[in-house]
């Protein structure tokens, strides 16, 4: 059995989940299912999948952004469960990013197929070195960021950060250089726990970090927009 290969399935549907769960593993694919968006989220901050299954009936506006959410953040196929059918529906989660699609009420052989032809392009792919990390560290020449164990070292010292402290600086570390917008971080950092002002609740939030980085003029507003961190070892003076 390849439990090297594993797929996360977000779904509404709790026996939809179960049963293309026990299909992949009769196949050697080992899967882990969530009702929850911020869960699936977290897992996928956390480890690697070589393959997210997404109902996007969960909430079909919101679903169709989350695939583009997942896009930008991470790089693995996604195949998109939806109880809207028709090729606008097909069309729009394509333009969002999704690599497949598969119309609800689900049946089963199909997804499998569709499951299995995503996953074949993915391991086609030239596989890790022995011994090589399965996920990502952000490492910025002073600011290192371990999303594995969570923690996050400033100039040599380890810092004492909150989940969201965390899960904000990794996610900006990350993707060092590039602009995250506003409902990027409320959507990956908070998801549906997110009942606050954005205007304030995140401007907070980036403050909190930047007083615990000494200062942290990396971390550089963009007016309107979001936010965007810049290599530490080139902080303006």
């Amino acid at each position: 059995m390849n439990m090297e290969q594993r797929v996360l399935i977000i779904g509404s549907d709790k026996a939809n989940c179960k049963a293309i769960k026990y299909a992949l593993a009769e196949y050697g694919i080992g899967a882990y299912y969530t009702l929850s968006v911020v869960d699936g989220i977290e897992r996928l901050l956390r480890q690697n999948y070589q393959l997210v299954i997404l109902d996007v009936s969960l909430s079909e506006t919101e679903g169709l952004k989350l695939i583009r959410f997942m896009r930008q953040m991470k790089d693995m196929p996604i195949l998109a469960l939806s109880s809207q059918g028709g090729i606008e529906s097909r069309e729009r989660a394509y333009q969002m990013g999704a690599d497949d699609f598969v119309e609800k009420p689900l049946e089963l052989r199909e997804c499998l197929v569709r499951a299995q032809g995503l996953l074949r392009r993915c391991t086609a792919a030239v596989p890790p070195l022995p011994g090589q990390r399965r996920y990502t560290i952000a490492n910025l020449a002073t600011l290192l960021v371990d999303p594995m164990t969570r923690r996050t070292l400033y100039n040599g010292r380890e810092l004492e950060l909150s989940r969201r402290e965390f899960d904000l600086l990794y996610l900006l570390a990350s993707h060092e250089g590039r602009v995250l917008t506003h409902e990027q971080l409320r959507y990956y950092v908070w998801g549906d726990d997110f009942t606050g002002d954005e205007n304030k609740a995140i401007p907070v939030s980036v403050s909190r970090l930047r007083q615990k980085l000494d200062g942290g003029s990396f971390i550089e507003s963009v007016r309107g927009v979001g936010y965007r961190l810049n290599d530490p070892s080139h902080k303006k003076e």
